[in-house]
């Protein structure tokens, strides 16, 4: 089902030029106009609609977006593409085609965008992910501008980043202002951002805003964050420190805000004067605004809008993409299925286990063997349920296991600090409801499952009734009770290290290590290595109450 939104909206648009594309000239005595303005954001890198990992069809891709693009530029002629970012990570395909050891550089991402011809991308946070020689070789591909006003030092560090443009259609001036997520110092290790800074995208917006208005009739903010309040009801989120849409939008002078970052199916509605929409993840959807324009003393005036999320689930893929992602396919396909040595029994993995679990017992065994650490934090990371059955053990688990670009790093921690961790890892459990033969345990869905982290070198109990900061009993390492000034070394993800999900100490704990290797680089040297796996957990950590499962609290989606 589409989700379309019409209403009524008067608003001027004037704007600053960082470079002007010249594109075409009004028809003599056009008095109405209408811009389409068709955005994308968090596609990361889901190039064509179908999951490597769990060879099965997928929901949206690039090569969708390519067809629909294609189809509402026919439609109207006086179009915008735009993109909000996180687009050169996310699946296997563009892990090894840019980022694994000997990875050949030609990016199938950039390269599928650059089919869909799109006029401006935003930086989004996972576009640092894999440092910034990656970055820079893959940004250099495009055939677009990237965009990113709040980014400091792009010059020096040698990437082509602009702050805003304005784009000429049919006479009409589009103004578009990028802005990043400010978080990625927090996110990432400094090696990936070294030399750049970023600044409150609020307050450049509200800078750069009016001078952009200037010189455009259309003024567009895209920005790689989401929504801090509830759209429905303007209740806080508790997400300030990361989501700055509510905030942009009660900025006087923008036409339409573009939201990406948190996943989220937004289409496009009214948030004060300004109209803000955020069209999902994967490339799953395509968000359309039809902006009404009207020419008034020699420019033109917003005069109404109309808009929807436009799915792509059921769109043919483009031909030109699927040809040209597909060599780099074939060799994913290949590297997946490469026989590492066997599984010999059936590995189910989950997106948050109530348990310990085998498969996040197999993340610390490799966290714990790669860096010879007393301790190991790690989290389920799989994002949904995945069987992986008795037999070859292939690289395809290793992705399944573990999706992210994050290396490790070893960190010291006293006793008193790393029982502040594991209180911070179980504080989304929000209820119980016990009845029959076990209880069924609540939690916060707007916490993502991947920041409930377990505790691998250790024992202990977590009473999910007990108030916050109160619910771990009895951990013990060694079998001693771990005392306050205890210390211990304990391997974490370097997004864990960055201050990544607001673990305290992790970010400012002394490092005694660090792996610079990505995670699933790692974890497949690990099968090599053992050959046979047999998944198990050691049930080191355990509730205090027998649960049947956990329900679907009724909140808003994970963020990503």
């Amino acid at each position: 089902m589409r989700n379309v939104v019409r209403g009524p909206w008067s608003v001027v648009g004037l704007a600053c030029v960082a470079f002007v594309l010249l594109v075409s000239s009004p028809a003599a005595g056009q008095e109405r106009a209408t811009l389409r303005v068709l955005f994308t954001s968090d596609m990361h890198a889901h190039v064509l609609p179908f999951d490597d990992v769990r060879e099965r069809p997928a929901r949206g891709s690039i090569a969708q977006v390519a067809t629909v693009v294609a189809r509402e530029r026919q439609a109207s002629p006086l179009s915008v593409v735009l993109d909000g970012g996180d687009e050169i990570e996310g699946t296997p395909l563009e892990y090894y085609a840019i980022a694994a050891p000997g990875a050949p550089g030609a990016d199938p991402a950039i390269a599928a965008m650059n089919i869909v011809g799109y006029d401006a991308v935003v930086l989004g946070n996972h576009e640092f992910n894999f440092g910034l020689d990656v970055l820079r070789r893959s940004m250099a591909q495009a055939r677009f501008p990237w965009l990113a006003a709040n980014l400091g030092g792009a010059e020096q560090a040698r990437l082509p980043v602009g702050g805003e443009l304005v784009i000429e259609r049919g006479g009409v001036r589009i103004g578009i202002l990028g802005l990043t997520n400010p978080n990625i110092p927090h996110w990432d290790p400094p090696e990936h951002w070294r030399g750049l800074t970023f600044a409150d995208p609020v307050a450049v917006a509200a800078a750069r805003v009016p001078e952009l208005r200037k010189r455009a009739d259309v003024v567009i903010v895209v920005v790689h964050s989401g929504f801090e309040r509830d759209l429905a009801t303007g209740a806080p989120e508790g997400t300030d420190n990361e989501n700055f849409g509510w905030r942009l939008a009660q900025l006087p002078g923008i036409d339409l805000l573009l939201t990406g970052h948190t996943h989220r199916n937004i289409p496009p509605q009214r948030l004060g004067a300004t109209v803000v929409a955020q069209p999902g993840r994967w490339g799953e959807f395509v968000t359309r605004v039809d902006l009404n324009l009207a020419r008034e003393g020699g420019a033109w005036k917003v005069t109404g809008w109309s808009g929807e999320n436009v799915p792509t689930a059921r769109e043919a893929p483009d031909p030109r993409v699927v040809a040209e992602a597909a060599p780099e396919e074939a060799k994913v396909k290949a590297e997946l299925a490469r026989p590492l040595g066997e599984l010999t029994a059936p590995l189910e993995v989950t997106a948050l286990p109530l348990a310990d679990d085998p498969g996040v017992d197999l993340i610390h065994a490799v966290q714990l063997e790669a860096t010879g650490a007393q301790l190991s934090l790690a989290a389920p990371l799989g994002g949904g349920r995945t069987e992986f059955p008795a037999g070859p053990l292939t690289p395809r688990l290793a992705h399944a296991l573990y999706p992210y670009p994050n290396t490790l790093v070893v960190v010291r921690l006293t006793g008193a600090e790393l029982e502040d961790v594991l209180e911070h890892a179980v504080r989304g459990w929000t209820g119980v409801a016990c009845a029959g033969a076990g209880c069924a345990l609540e939690r916060n869905r707007e916490l993502p499952t991947y920041n409930y982290d377990t505790l691998e070198g250790a024992t202990y109990l977590v009473d999910p009734t007990a108030p916050v900061g109160r619910r771990i009993l009895g951990l013990r390492v060694a079998g001693k009770l771990v005392q306050p000034g205890d210390t211990f070394t304990v391997a974490i993800n370097s997004y864990r290290a960055a201050g990544g999900g607001g673990y305290p100490h992790l970010a400012t704990a002394p490092r005694v290590k660090e792996i610079d290797r990505p995670m699933v680089s790692l974890i497949v040297d690990y099968f090599t290595r053992h050959g046979r796996i047999t998944p198990a957990a050691d049930d080191n950590w355990a509730f205090t109450i027998p649960l049947r499962d956990a329900t679907t609290a009724r909140a808003a989606a994970p963020a990503p």
